[in-house]
This record gives structure tokens, sequence and C-alpha cells, in this order.
């Protein structure tokens, strides 16, 4: 049997309280200690290098209801989220924030501050990182989770988006972190933290919410096997959370009746569970087959390693033979560890189930960017696992205060028999310690090439973008306060509506715009023929009116509607093409 780390001087664990806690001396890990402080620094170079990308000026359509929500009342802006699909308070924070920068800074703008709100939830995980984490687990522990979620494949985005989710990421990973210590006998501090958050994640976004569930349902068993007097206590934290969320329900109740009748969102299919994984795991390196075949070997890494300790904690308890045996094998916390990390792969698998037992008996609700609140529990537990695989075993010392009693002689004794043991199999378990460890340094070795060249690709996405807002922005200036628009398509009249002058007409060509984003935003017409439009275009051009008439194409599909007002009469130049954020479009002046 592989001998402990550490020595322990541990006391009976009485009442629930203190669970755990033990008085130790621990076996120094130089090698893991350095790689967890070099994992932090690249954590913290990316995290730098994301406030300053935030100083950009380009948005998408999700992240417009982010900025137009901003720019209204507290009390309209709670409103008009009700009338959206997603709780307030990421919004409140949003329009908190933005306003102290405008009262400290006046003229400032809404879109760089909300930049900047998205990348403030991971300077909070780095504090969690290097006190909660390091100082339970490890430093390399907490520089593994705080590099994988801010590097890993399709993280990196989100500290810069003007979205909710690393916000819900933060709250998620911050109730589980809690909600551990509770487990553990921590204070009501923990407790009262532990409720807080999962209240902010539930009033963040609603998978987020569905996370925190999973959460409190992995709380409920930590506190019957360690104490089942504190069943009471999870009750107390379910009824405050549940009281403290009414005042959203009937909000709640009306967005699910939307959501019911008609959503966006496609339905799900078997095949979608391996997306899932890609969407986790799969790098951006350029050859896509290079990207699958990476996601499946870190897939079948972390699943390797999460088997490899579940075995190894199933030797333990076949090996053990005498009473004192039993407590000196989770002395270290070893079980207790699994558990955590097999609750934080939980958490996500919870998610997922949930999502689509949802799509597949509802309606579907559920897309793989809803798996980002969970993700950093999920990370965490992968770091405990490749942690646990890095550990060199060391021989155990064995002493304690109750040193000469019957039961620590037979311990001792037995320990005496198991050291030999291992030095008649000394040549397999050295070979087995080593591979073990070799193997651990490549999964980290990988991970580390894996999240650079995705928070590389990431960055070089958003400097190319911003390079290309600057042509963007001088191409829209042109449009002036009086002049008219017209688009075939929606999300791009909705954006580049927010860069245009407030008097600008914008009109849909057969279409019309959705309700709530005008309501947030501005209002937007219709044109539905090319006489209505021939109409628009000789009222422009009378002599000293000043008015321009302006069409914004997007898809290949402009090219036969510029064809069919051509047809009609009308002169259509273009003026060139260009990007917003993730839209290309070409801009024609008619006349």
């Amino acid at each position: 049997m592989e001998a402990l780390s550490r020595t322990n001087v541990c006391e009976d664990r009485q009442h629930g309280n203190d669970k755990g806690k033990c008085m130790e001396k621990k076996q120094k890990g130089p090698g893991r200690e350095i790689a967890g402080f070099l994992l932090l620094g690249l954590s913290l170079i990316m995290l730098g290098r994301s406030v300053m990308l935030c100083f950009s000026n380009d948005i998408w359509y999700d992240e417009l209801f982010t900025v137009g929500l901003a720019e209204h009342s507290y009390g309209e802006l709670v409103r008009l989220t009700a009338a959206d699909v997603h709780p307030p308070l990421y919004y409140c924070i949003v329009k908190l924030f933005t306003d102290l920068c405008k009262l400290i800074l006046p003229g400032a703008g809404t879109i760089i501050p909300a930049k900047i709100v998205s990348v403030l939830p991971y300077f909070v995980l780095l504090f969690y990182a290097v006190t909660l984490i390091r100082k339970r687990f490890g430093m390399f522990t907490g520089g593994m989770f705080l590099f994988c979620v801010t590097a890993m494949p399709q993280l990196s985005a989100y500290t810069v988006e003007m979205r909710m989710y690393g916000w819900a990421l933060l709250f998620v990973t911050a109730a589980f972190l809690h909600g551990y210590a509770l487990a553990l006998g921590g204070s009501h501090l923990h407790g009262a933290a532990f409720v807080l958050y999962g209240l902010a994640a539930a009033y963040t976004q609603y998978f987020a919410c569905v996370a925190v569930v999973m959460v409190y349902l992995f709380l409920l068993p930590a506190f019957w096997f360690l104490d089942r007097r504190r069943i009471r206590e999870w009750f107390l934290y379910v009824a405050v959370s549940v009281i403290c969320y009414v005042p959203w329900l009937s909000a709640l109740a009306v967005q699910l009746g939307a959501v019911s009748e008609n959503y966006w969102i496609l339905p799900l299919t078997w095949r979608s569970l391996g997306g899932c994984v890609k969407f986790l795991m799969k790098p951006a390196f350029a050859d896509d087959r290079v990207n699958t075949v990476l996601a499946v070997i870190l897939f079948a890494a972390y699943l390797g390693i999460w088997c490899r300790w579940l075995l190894k904690l199933c030797r333990y308890r076949r090996e053990k033979s005498i009473r004192c045996e039993i407590r000196r094998t989770d002395a270290d916390g070893t079980a207790e560890r699994f558990c955590l990390a097999m609750a934080g792969v939980g958490v996500l698998a919870g998610l997922v189930a949930f999502g689509f037992a949802a799509s597949l008996l509802i309606r579907p609700v559920f897309v793989y960017r809803y798996m980002i609140p969970a993700v950093g529990c999920f990370w965490l537990g992968f770091a405990l696992c490749l942690n646990e695989m890095l550990c060199k075993p060391k021989a155990a010392a064995g002493t304690s205060d109750d040193a000469g009693t019957v039961e620590v002689e037979l311990c001792k004794q037995n320990v005496g028999r198991q050291t030999a043991k291992e030095r008649n199999t000394g040549r397999h378990n050295i070979g087995s310690d080593t591979f073990s460890r070799t193997a651990g340094i490549v999964v980290t070795v990988l991970i580390v090439i894996v999240g650079l060249r995705d928070y590389r690709a990431f960055m070089g996405e958003e400097e190319y973008k911003i390079r290309l807002m600057a042509e963007t922005e001088e191409a829209l200036a042109l449009i002036g306060p009086q002049d008219s628009v017209v688009y075939n398509f929606d999300q791009v009249q909705a954006v580049t509506g927010y860069y245009l002058p407030e008097t600008t007409a914008r009109f849909l060509w057969q279409a019309e715009a959705e309700r709530l984003i005008q309501e947030i935003t501005s209002p937007c017409g219709t044109v539905e023929t090319a006489d209505a439009l021939r109409k628009m275009a000789d009222a422009a051009g009378e002599e000293g009116t000043g008015k321009n008439l302006w069409f914004i194409g997007s898809f290949n599909s402009r090219e036969d509607i510029v064809e069919e007002w051509r047809d009609a009469g009308l002169e259509v130049e273009e003026m060139g093409s260009f990007l917003l954020e993730r839209y290309w479009f070409n801009l024609y002046k008619i006349s």
C-alpha cells in the first residue's frame, strides 16, 4: 500500500465540527508549488491582456441588450429584463459600474466600462485561488484552476464579452467552495456566503440557478454522512434562499410562458452530448482534425485520472486491517478531496442533464454556453485530480498523542507489515508511481499548451476586430442625423443603429424588428416594396434637404436585393465592406 505523504496528529471529530481539521506537518512538494506559481503568473498575464482588450468599441447583438439596458434607469432596467429571458442582477452590476465610471470621468461611454465589468469576476476567482483553494489544496491546485477558467477552450472570450456568464461562473464556484468549507464545519460566515452567492447566481442566469441547486444537492449527503443533526441547517439555507427568490417568481413565470410558446434554440440530439465535450475541451489550432483528437485526449485524460483516483481509494479500503488504519487512510483528506472533485464534475453533469431533460420534455432551452456557470466547479475538480496524480508518496512517520496504546502499537505493526510488503514489490510500486507522475506532468504540459493556444487565438481575433472597427466607425460616420438607412438583417440593424445618430431613420427590408430591442434602443420601421423605397430616395434627393438614403446589406442575399432595386430604376453605389464585431456588411448609397 502506498504510504501517506504527510504526518498527522488528529483529534476525534465530534458533532460534525472541525471536520477533517488536523494538526499536521505537510511534506512540501516544491516542484508542484513552483508549477502552481507559474500557472498563476500566466493567468495574471492573460487577465491583464484581457483588461487591455476591453478598450474597444465593438459589440454584437446580445451585448447590445447589456449596453442598452445599462443606459436605462434601474426601474426600467428591471422591467425590460423581466420582458426578456434573464434575471436582472448582472445588468444592475453593469449599470452601477458604468454609472460610477461616468461620475468619475464625465463623457465616458458605456461600452468600455461594461467590458471591464466582464473581467472583474476573474480577479475575484484569483483571490479565491490564492486564499481558500491554496490553503486547503496547495498552490498547484489554485494555479491550475485559475489557468483553466481563464484559458481553456471557449472561456477566454467571456473575459471581455458583455454578458453575464463570467459573473455566473464566479457566483456558482464561490458557492461551491463555501459549501465545501461549510460541510467541514466552517463558521456561519461560510453559511452566509454560501446562501448569498447562491442567490446571486440565481438572480444572474437561470442555468446558474440550476448549478447552485446541484451544489445544494451535493451538500445534503455531506451533512448526512458527517453529522445528520446538520440536516436542519441545510433546510434553513434552502428556506432562506427560496424566500429571497420569491420576488422574482412572477417574472420568471411570465418568462417561462413566453419561452414555452416560442424560442430560438434548436432541438438537441444525442450527438449534442459530444458537442458538450467539444465545447469544453476542443482547442483552437488551425487543423480541425487535430483539435478533435486533442479534445478526445483531454476528455480521456480527465476520465482516466478520475478513475485512477477512485481505484486507489478502493484499494486503500481493501488493504486496511484495523480501526487505526481506517482513520489513517483519510487523515490527509484524500477521500475528502476525491468527493469534492466528484461533486465538481457532478454540478456540471447535473446542469447538462437538466438542460437535456427540459429540452426533450418541454422545448429546446439548452445551448452549450449555458454550461459556463458550472465550469469553475468542473475545472476545480480536474485540478484536484491532477494534483493528486502528481503527489509523490512518502513514508509515514506514525506519531500521535496516544502513542503507547494498544491501538497505536497495532497500527505500527500494520504499517511495518505494509512497509515490508512494499520493499518486496518495490520495483513494481516505483514503476507505477513514476509512470503516474510522468503521465500527470504530460497532461499538465498539454493543458498549458492548449490553454495558451486558445488564449492566443482569442487575443488575435480580438485585435483583428479592433483594427477593422476603426474603418467601420469611419464608414458609419458618413450616415448623418437626417439620413435614412435600410437593412436586410435585424441584428445588424440593431447593432449598427447604436453607433448612428438618434434621429437617423432605420428600416428593415420586408421584415419587422424585435419589439423588445426597439424599446431598449431605438425604433425601426419596415419597407415592403421597391416603389416605397423609390419614394424615400426621391424625398432624400430633393435639393436642399441634405438627406441621403443608405443600404447596409448582410449575407449573399444583399446582392439579389441590390439587383432587384437596380431593375426598378434605382441607382445603388457600393461604398465598401466592413466588419462590426462578428457581422460583415456592405454599405451602399441609394439614389
